[in-house]
């Protein structure tokens, strides 16, 4: 992109007596060239205003539209290139999940089975308990009997 040929720091204001909103043109005229608008079109009632920023492409010669064609393809490449290695990422990732998910899921029914066992082994412990004061209580009667 050629430098700027006005300050763009000061925003203009236009008839309507808003301050002007920095716009990009997208057209195949005029690709990337800047200009100061009014917010509101003159269809909107707005006043229309419009004031370029960038020069006009016509004073480019053939050389630097090429270059600056060749800059945009491989502006277009590397973010063709890097939305493909994210994507690549995301992939991973969502691998990585449902494996890590696959694990939980294995390490949850194994916790389980360890709380049952726990379980089971308190009650045993506390049927001989229950037995063991049983049998003293037995005793106790028939030592008193």
């Amino acid at each position: 992109m050629s430098q700027s040929s006005v300050n763009i720091e000061e925003v203009d204001v236009c008839k309507c007596g808003y301050y002007c909103r920095l716009k990009t043109l997208r057209t195949p005229l005029n690709p990337g060239r800047r200009f100061f608008g009014c917010k509101g079109s003159k269809e909107n009632d707005g006043c229309g205003y419009f004031r370029w920023i960038d020069p006009s492409l016509e004073n480019d010669d053939e050389s630097s539209l090429m270059n600056r064609f060749i800059d945009g393809q491989n502006l277009i490449d590397r973010l063709k290139r890097k939305v493909k290695e994210l994507e690549e990422e995301r992939d991973s990732f969502k691998f990585q999940f449902n494996e890590n998910e696959e694990k939980m899921m294995v390490l949850n029914k194994k916790l389980k089975e360890v709380k049952l066992q726990r379980d089971w082994k308190n009650v045993k412990f506390n049927r001989v308990v229950i037995v063991f004061l049983c049998l003293l209580t037995i005793k106790w009667f028939f030592n008193i009997v």
